[in-house]
């Protein structure tokens, strides 16, 4: 499958069929030499095997890397992540939401207030441990989709991801309440080019290879988060589903609204 016709092919980590031969073949021998040690297949991001990260960015040159943002959306929020892309989180872009939010009633004046002042782009609010902006957070695999990883459902149960529902989700009932009713689950299918220069090193938790290799062992679960650290173009939006369409109803222990 291509996009962006005639230029660049995708990569799917699900899909051994779409990895480049030469990724194919690093990850193979990897895969081999840990199946000889006995590695346990779920211990895979434990192997050391880091520096061959460098050799996996190389192959993917020339290549889109398949990855999902999970959150729960308003629509008008999904029409903009159509025309203008996923953002980087960042103040200015969760100031906008709530504005937005506020202007179209769906939050009420003291609503508003509570969430303009108490997020995790306000500073004085942030946790040093779990900076959230200038980067947009994806998963490489559909895995947690497919065994329900609670992180996921977190962020398909409230709106405004993490950076606004963090602060509420545990100890403000009225708020999480709220935040739980706007919106709907979605998954926004994006296309990465880890070759793109962003705002600063594109970060993948645990490494690609450990991704790579953690499928060919055989252990589907395998995954990584992905701080990736360039705003994300419109023509790189590979879709967007929520409840009712196939491409998500295939997951069936997801929000279902």
């Amino acid at each position: 499958m291509t996009t962006e016709p005639g230029l660049l092919s995708i990569v799917d980590a699900d899909d051994p069929a779409t990895w480049p031969q030469p990724l194919t073949d690093l990850v193979h021998q990897l895969a081999d030499e840990a199946h000889r040690r006995g590695h346990a297949l779920e211990n895979y991001p434990d192997l050391n095997i880091s520096s061959h990260e460098d050799t996996v960015l190389g192959y993917l040159g020339g290549h889109l890397v398949r990855a999902r943002h999970s959150a729960r959306l308003l629509d008008h929020e999904k029409d903009s992540i159509r025309a203008q892309g996923l953002r980087l989180l960042n103040a200015g872009l969760v100031n906008e939401r709530l504005d937005q939010a506020h202007e179209l009633g769906y939050l009420t004046a003291t609503e508003y207030e509570v969430l303009r002042t108490v997020n995790e782009t306000v500073p004085r609010q942030r946790r040093r441990a779990a900076m959230r902006e200038d980067q947009v957070c994806l998963t490489l695999s559909a895995a947690p989709m497919i065994h329900e990883v609670r992180g996921i459902h977190r962020l398909l149960s409230y709106w405004g991801g993490e950076a606004i529902y963090w602060k509420h989700c545990e100890g403000a009932p009225e708020v999480a309440a709220k935040l739980r009713s706007l919106g709907t689950p979605a998954i926004v299918t994006a296309l990465l080019d880890f070759t793109a220069p962003g705002v600063g090193t594109h970060q993948v938790f645990p490494s690609l290879i450990h991704v790579f290799v953690g499928k060919a062992l055989g252990h589907e679960p395998a995954d990584a988060d992905v701080l990736y650290r360039a705003p994300i173009p419109p023509q790189r939006i590979e879709s967007i589903v929520s409840p009712g369409d196939s491409a998500y109803d295939r997951f069936p222990g997801l929000p279902g609204s």
